[in-house]
């Protein structure tokens, strides 16, 4: 894909191109470095967003993301901030759908405009299995693919092993116990630590141990989970200078960045730490002061499932809930976590209560959304350090327990004997429950054994020679053949994620954007999902997959009609807009 995009610009006559490769993990932490921004590359890179719309707006180009997730370059905006906070944050937008939409609508014309990225294409998740593999469906967010698979009453999921009887149109009488299931993944578990990692193997890996307070079914409809129940009990209409008084004054770097070692839970807006020696900022004690005055925007009560057992014996309480959040500042997922929430707070053993800054549209989902950590082992381990390459097993409380790590060789879990849905059953554990009778309590697999095979080519000759029973993200040229075989299943979704490069707009002659403008007219996208994807995927003519269409768009047709001809394959435009850029330098 990279390879037709440099074909492209070259053929212009105004670029001299070069291509670099790295090995996935390499390369991840090279765009993530902070010098990064600086040093005038073009990133190619992939992002999962949610089923919120503001997932594939903000992580790639608001100001709080520089640094982490996809912000790459140092994309800082102060008026696109304005427009995607005015899009999710209010009580007008968190009451109004359609006002949230029209809002969202403005912050993607906004984008086209201004071309900080390039989106090529919504990726086609595909999966591959053998015909032992039974009852598995695609879910939309490559990460959460096997975890949805292997229990998801939400949709009465499940999957299971049978290896003596073909998968095609099994139902729950088919179900049959046991077994052990072998999977490929296609790069290295860079840490078991829920917070304080990012990459879709990490997490893929890490969604066997862990669960959520709240789950999301393949809609994106919130359901509880080890909440047996939560509420919406308060909302107030402030906006972030409500924290003033509770503010706390740090100073700042040579950089421009904010100076204190805290967690920054909110900075005043109308302070600048790029101007500014001294600004003010809300520091998780403050927050805590905050929410005893009665100031904060959104008040969510979680109350706990009673009796859910980490794997190492303890109980989950509300004290585990509490230490996650705190053990989430200054991690890797921090941006994204306090773009909302402002603290958690101990109600009572089983309650707690979670507080957004202001009021959110995207509250219901994004408050919960941390994977829940055992507290005991949070005291005893550095932050990230929850991995066994530094002596520590992850704990969980989900329905498979760790059991060997080989690095960038293989995983291993097992069932957890003690798994809590199985010792209540589904209808007791979940009220909004009313599938079928015939639904387990629980995962039907006794373990998983997770390869870790880097070369597509590999993953896809260990399938074919029985050494594994499924994986995914091969090479998009075999799925036909897989396809064509009585011998395996193919499954495919558009999902919540897409193929981007993004321009190093700090770093001239990318500061123009008529130059990012140009590029973007020189993406050959309908070549790229044709010839290199062999169709498994979607031009980008928007920047919003359908999942994330319903609150993120008042007219999806009316959008892509506006915005398509700014995205399509257009050298001649390409070339005046080039023409310009060169007469002015």
């Amino acid at each position: 894909m990279v390879e037709l995009i440099a074909e492209s610009m070259e053929q212009t006559g105004y670029f001299n191109t070069t291509v670099e490769t790295y090995e996935w993990n390499t390369y991840v932490g090279r765009v993530l470095d902070p010098e990064y921004q600086n040093n005038g590359y073009v990133p190619c890179i992939g992002l999962s967003g949610t089923f919120n719309p503001g997932s594939f707006c903000n992580a790639l180009h608001h100001s709080d993301n520089v640094g982490q997730c996809c912000n790459l370059n140092g994309i800082n905006d102060s008026e696109l901030d304005d427009l995607m906070d005015s899009a999710r944050y209010g009580v007008e937008v968190a009451e109004d759908a359609e006002l949230r939409a029209e809002r969202y609508d403005e912050v993607w014309n906004y984008l086209a405009d201004e071309r900080y990225s390039s989106i090529t294409h919504f990726n086609l998740a595909t999966s591959v299995s053998n015909t032992d593999l039974h009852g598995f469906e695609m879910w939309p967010f490559q990460e959460g693919m096997y975890s949805y698979n292997m229990f998801a009453p939400q949709d009465e999921q499940i999957m299971w092993v049978d290896r003596e009887n073909a998968a095609g149109d099994s139902d729950l009488s088919d179900l049959s116990e046991g077994g052990t299931l072998s999977l490929a993944v296609g790069a290295n578990i860079e840490s078991f630590d829920p917070p304080h990692s990012t990459d879709t193997t990490s997490t893929l890996a890490q969604g066997f141990i862990y669960e959520g307070l709240t789950a999301n079914d393949a809609q994106g409809n919130v359901y509880p989970w080890l909440a047996e129940s939560y509420e919406l009990r308060d909302t107030q209409d402030i906006d972030r200078t409500a924290y003033a008084d509770y503010m706390s004054t740090v100073g700042t770097t040579e950089e421009g960045a904010i100076d204190t070692d805290e967690q920054v839970v909110v900075p005043h807006p109308e302070d600048n730490p790029a101007e500014d020696d001294e600004v003010r900022v809300l520091l998780p004690d403050d927050a805590a002061e905050a929410v005893e005055d009665g100031t904060y925007g959104m008040q969510y009560r979680y109350n706990l499932q009673e009796g859910v057992e980490f794997h190492n014996g303890d109980e989950l309480t509300a004290e585990d809930v509490v230490a996650t959040f705190e053990y989430v500042e200054n991690s890797d997922i921090s941006a994204q976590t306090f773009d909302s929430l402002l603290t958690a707070v101990q109600v009572d053993e089983y309650t707690v209560d979670l507080y957004a800054q202001v009021a959110d549209a995207e509250a219901e989902r994004e408050l919960p959304s941390p994977l829940i950590l055992n507290a005991t082992q949070i005291e005893e381990v550095e932050k990230g350090n929850i991995d066994p390459r530094e002596g520590n097993t992850p704990i969980g409380t989900g329905p498979y327990e760790f059991s060997e790590f080989e690095d960038a060789q293989y995983y291993e879990v097992t069932k957890f004997d003690n798994y809590w849905t199985e010792q209540k059953g589904v209808s007791e554990a979940f009220s909004w429950f009313d599938g079928s009778s015939d639904f387990p309590d629980g995962p039907v697999i006794d373990g998983f054994e997770v390869e870790i095979v880097p070369d597509d080519s590999t993953r896809s000759g260990a399938l074919q020679n029985g050494e594994i029973d499924s994986t995914y993200g091969i090479n998009t040229s075999t799925l036909d053949d897989f396809d064509s075989s009585e011998e395996f299943l193919v499954y495919s979704v558009e999902t919540g994620g897409y193929e981007y490069i993004q321009y190093p707009v700090n770093v001239a002659p990318f500061d123009d954007a008529r130059l990012r403008q140009a590029i973007n007219h020189l993406i050959p996208r309908e070549r790229i999902v044709e010839n290199v994807f062999s169709g498994y995927g979607r031009p980008a003519w928007t920047p919003i997959p359908q999942l994330a269409q319903g609150s993120g768009t008042a007219d999806a047709e009316a959008l892509e009609e506006e915005l398509r001809p700014m995205n399509e394959y257009n050298v001649e435009r390409a070339e005046e807009l080039l023409e310009q850029v060169a007469a002015d330098n």
